[in-house]
């Protein structure tokens, strides 16, 4: 395979993977329609200055279909109180049920079936009308202001560059979390957290795109970011995520997660006009920072966020979290490559279909990718031998 043809092979797979126009219109449209509950004249958190925005792949424009027919995307979300509520003021607990109590208002009004359901740090609502969504709500609040200016100069010190570091430093929040000791009492030790400057560091590592790749928006609300065009960067990211998927299908609970591939990821990149470049560069770092042993994948945004903690829990030691990313790596660097070695179109429909569970014919990778259909192998004609012929010679 030329280098010409692996190029547009990740092209095709990435095109494969991306999101439905339809799912991205109904992302925005339910996002827009929480969002305007929350600020509604009767909502009971509207005096709160509630904020709606995006977090996770959505925001990134990473997200990609998902593996089975008929699964749930997931729409992760955060709802920022921005006044009237502080430590001082509220618990967790009160915050967390302040934002739940209008969810439950909001599934009454539009009539979903499923119930609210509370976890750990968010609430779900399984949001069904002709598409399935997990919508995970986070309920935060602003960081405090001695926070935000630690955290400034903390980043700062890390090499990060000064109004990059201050944009990051004003988005931080802190949220809750009924695992803490301090759930439901007003104590000033909330956990730290930070979506929206985690997204503003991600942008900045998108930059390095060149020009060929530039980024163009598709739809945008509220600053939700959803890229018709995506720099090579998030196809990359696409394409190890469901790489990922495929390994993991049997086993999703201890398979790697996506944010500990996407930082990773958007460390290595390096920018390039290429998929396959910036899949090279992405998939180099990925294998030192294996070699490395590291136990440690720092949130960029705040650096006290260990993204890889579980794997040194009794839980992430049972799941053997940190042996499977490490084995995913490994596969990872095999079979992505691998793709640019197969040398006919039909090799290339089993590779990708097995690897990434992408269905393409040989006929239109042969079109498109410019490789030829292996060719049928040739067999040998039947020659029937009648039981009364003459025996060969030397034989009684």
């Amino acid at each position: 395979m030329t280098a010409d043809s692996y190029e547009k092979t990740l092209k095709l797979a990435v095109e494969a993977l991306e999101l439905p126009d339809s799912a991205y219109e109904k992302a925005v449209s339910r996002y827009k329609d929480l969002g305007e509950w929350f600020g509604r004249s009767e909502s009971s958190i509207d005096v709160n200055d509630p904020h709606v925005f995006a977090q996770g792949s959505f925001a990134l424009g990473t997200a990609i279909r998902p593996l089975l027919e008929g699964e749930s995307y997931d729409l992760d979300l955060a709802c920022k109180l921005r006044l009237g509520v502080s430590k001082a003021t509220h618990s967790q607990y009160d915050l967390k049920q302040m934002v739940g109590k209008e969810l439950g208002g909001y599934r009454e009004a539009r009539n979903i079936s499923a119930p609210l359901e509370e976890k750990h740090r968010c609430w779900r609502l399984e949001y069904q009308d002709g598409m399935s969504f997990h919508m995970d709500v986070v309920p935060c609040i602003p960081a405090e202001l001695g926070q935000r200016q630690t955290l400034n100069v903390e980043l700062e010190y890390r090499g990060m560059e000064k109004n990059l570091a201050k944009a990051i430093a004003d988005n931080s929040v802190s949220i809750t979390d009924d695992r803490a000791p301090n759930y439901r009492v007003k104590d000033p030790s909330w956990q730290l957290s930070n979506p929206e400057g985690y997204i503003e560091w991600f942008k900045s590592r998108q930059r390095s795109e060149s020009a060929a790749g530039v980024v163009v928006a598709r739809s945008q609300v509220d600053e939700m970011p959803l890229y018709r065009r995506k720099t090579n960067l998030q196809r990359c990211i696409q394409i190890l995520k469901r790489h990922r998927d495929l390994m993991f299908k049997e086993s999703p609970d201890s398979k790697p997660i996506s944010i500990i591939i996407t930082t990773l990821a958007a460390h290595g990149y390096r920018g390039g006009p290429s998929i396959a470049g910036a899949m090279e560069q992405i998939l180099q770092s990925l294998n030192q920072f294996c070699a490395s042993e590291s136990n440690e994948v720092r949130n960029p945004a705040n650096p006290h966020e260990n993204f890889a903690d579980r794997w040194g829990t009794l839980e992430g030691q049972r799941l053997q979290l940190k042996q499977n990313f490490h084995a995913w790596v490994r596969q990872a660097n095999i079979d992505i490559r691998r793709f640019g070695d197969l040398v006919n179109s039909t090799n290339l429909a089993e590779q990708l279909e097995d690897k990434l569970g992408i269905r393409i014919s040989a006929s239109t990778l042969e079109s498109t990718v410019g490789l030829a259909i292996a060719a049928a192998p040739i067999q040998a004609p039947h020659v029937h031998i009648p039981q009364d012929s003459p025996r060969p010679w030397g034989t009684q």
